[in-house]
């Protein structure tokens, strides 16, 4: 017997999960979201903390100005956060031991980029892209040019789009053109901006819970979903625990609220602490299991100060091959502080599932070692790239935490698994990166929160 029922229980309170409530209640729906974390942390990782008067995101963010996360506020009357960004993504990059102005690789071989670069973007349609989501960057790009600039911006590409890849030219080039088409559709020009929330990341999250609460949604911090209940290949409802345990090892009671459809909003690398392989096909849970850990892994590292002569604040910079780490990396500057006079010093490496330090096995010692000569070693690379930043800063912070699925070739479009779960009647999964996404992130999360909303409307209405 069912304590509560809703139409829609949504488990995960991250960008995906709130995107998807906002738009169903928004519609009528009658929905809850369940999240196991505290109310600061609705948001998942676009979520912020704060460092005095500075926001600090969880990971380093940046929206895409792509169209999706709009229509989400656009539909339940909402107005997008503001933009604190004040530079665009025309910077410079550390090649071969020396800085580079982007502006100038792209002017001295103009002929050859726009042929590469342009013409893939605006006379390839959606469908001829998407055929090469398991081709490399690298490869799209030599096969069409030995021109030494144009290969080296393609690569600097890789680290803008794909988050710094270990291997940058590893970055999916049909995931690659399909965010630069979008970009180019829905502004009218080439991406060149970036978006960086006031109040950081975590702001984009407050209108969203605002717009379910005034049309009578739920949301409940603190609710740890014990399983999905699947019966005879149907969803039911969720288990949830309730109170708190007096010992580490107690086992506490659920209570059932039943829902005709579940969403597991969770990341996939988190998917079976509430879904059981036992309910699924022997495939699907294969399936799940192979993708589940295929990560991208985040490293960042935030400095405070006061002094912007430490800093050239025109735009980001990109790091080829760190002196000491030896690995890429990005750095910008960000104002998100409420003194005007203040910034951060922003970088981020990002390192795949398949090397240590391993997010999944952070409590070894091992991987525990390796994270921390990462992080010692990049401070050196910042030393001799950046003189001053790591000495004068006010503060410092140092996270590490999963980003995303790692957008290789092999790992994108349709080979990541659909909304819909294959064998279970009325369960859908957004969590992380599904085929609906065409790229990473809070535009990915938005993205995929559309065409989920379409999906359940459909099946609530029809009464399946």
């Amino acid at each position: 017997m069912a304590n509560e029922s809703f139409d829609v229980v949504i488990v995960g309170g991250g960008m995906g999960g709130l995107n998807l409530a906002a738009l169903l209640t928004n519609a009528g729906k009658r929905v809850v979201v369940l999240e196991k974390a505290g109310r600061d942390q609705l948001g998942g990782r676009a979520s912020s903390g704060k460092i005095g008067g500075a926001a600090i995101d969880n990971g380093i963010k940046g929206l895409i100005l792509a169209g999706s996360q709009d229509e989400i506020f656009r539909r339940i009357g909402k107005s997008m956060p503001e933009n604190v960004c004040r530079w665009t993504n025309s910077g410079e990059v550390h090649m071969h031991g020396k800085w580079r102005k982007i502006d100038e690789m792209v002017r001295g071989s103009i002929a050859e980029f726009a042929k590469i670069y342009m013409s893939t973007a605006t006379e390839w349609s959606y469908d001829e892209i998407e055929r090469l989501d398991d081709i490399s960057v690298e490869q799209f790009v030599t096969e069409r040019t030995q021109n030494p600039d144009v290969i080296d911006f393609f690569r600097y590409l890789g680290w803008l789009f794909g988050g710094t890849l270990s291997i940058p030219h590893d970055y999916s080039a049909g995931m690659l053109f399909y965010s630069v088409k979008k970009q180019f559709d829905t502004l009218g020009e080439f991406p060149s901006k970036s978006y960086w929330v006031k109040g950081g990341s975590g702001a984009i999250a407050g209108p969203l819970i605002e717009a379910i609460q005034e049309r009578g949604g739920e949301i409940r911090s603190n609710a740890s979903v014990s399983r999905i209940v699947i019966e005879n290949g149907r969803v039911k409802g969720v288990e949830v625990e309730q109170g708190q345990r007096r010992v580490p090892t107690e086992l506490l009671d659920t209570q059932f609220i039943e829902a005709p459809v579940v969403v597991s909003a969770v990341a996939i690398w988190d998917i079976f602490s509430i879904l059981s392989e036992d309910d699924l096909s022997p495939w699907y849970a294969d399936r799940l299991r192979h993708l589940h850990r295929k990560t991208l892994n985040d490293l960042t590292l935030t400095f405070g100060h006061d002094d912007p002569t430490l800093w050239d604040h025109s735009g980001p910079r990109w790091v080829q091959k760190g002196p000491v780490t030896g690995r890429p990396w990005c750095a910008s500057s960000l104002e998100y502080s409420d003194d005007a006079k203040e910034y951060q010093a922003t970088f981020w490496i990002q390192t795949g599932w398949w090397e240590k330090p391993d997010i999944f096995q952070i409590r070894e010692a091992s991987h525990k070692a390796a994270l921390n000569k990462i992080f010692d070693d990049w401070e050196g690379d910042i030393r001799e790239l950046f003189p001053g930043i790591v000495e004068k800063a006010h503060w410092r912070l140092r996270s590490f935490g999963p980003a995303t699925l790692i957008e290789t070739p092999g790992n994108v479009g349709r080979t990541l698994i659909d909304i819909k779960a294959e064998g279970v009647d009325g369960l859908y999964l957004i969590g992380e990166r599904t085929s609906a996404a065409k790229v990473m992130g809070v535009y990915g999360a938005a993205q995929v929160a559309l065409v989920a909303s379409d999906m359940i409307m459909e099946r609530l209405e029809k009464g399946a």
